[in-house]
């Protein structure tokens, strides 16, 4: 289960972010754009790093988590805000790598507080 919500994050947030846009309003901080930004890389985060890890065995940030982490949490927010730059209307923003890269280390630090067996997803 958990690898499937991670595919369809991963799918879902790569079309909102790669999809040719409108009129964006030209804004230098828009608190409600950096807010989807954390959501979304901090639940792709959460939900990769568990991807084929027991939860019993981890310690600590070692591994597959770690792996799993800097793929996802990590470099899929620097990636899809690159990309950007090649999408017609869509632009790359210092900000929103930032933000991502924050809710990506959020995503981390909610695997290892939030008890996954409750929410299913172990």
């Amino acid at each position: 289960m958990r690898l499937g919500l991670a595919i369809v994050s991963l799918i879902l947030i790569a079309v909102a972010m790669l999809t040719p846009g409108g009129n964006f309003p030209d804004a230098s901080f828009n608190f409600e754009d950096k807010l989807i930004h954390f959501v979304c890389f901090g639940t792709l985060s959460f939900l990769w790093c568990g991807v084929g890890v027991k939860r019993v065995f981890v310690n600590g940030l070692q591994g597959r988590v770690l792996k799993n982490y800097l793929i996802f949490g990590v470099a899929a927010g620097i990636v899809l805000e690159c990309a950007q730059l090649y999408i017609p209307f869509r632009s790359f923003d210092y900000m929103d790598m930032i933000v991502n890269e924050i809710g990506g280390a959020a995503g981390l630090l909610a695997y290892f507080k939030i008890p996954t067996r409750a929410i299913g997803l172990d």
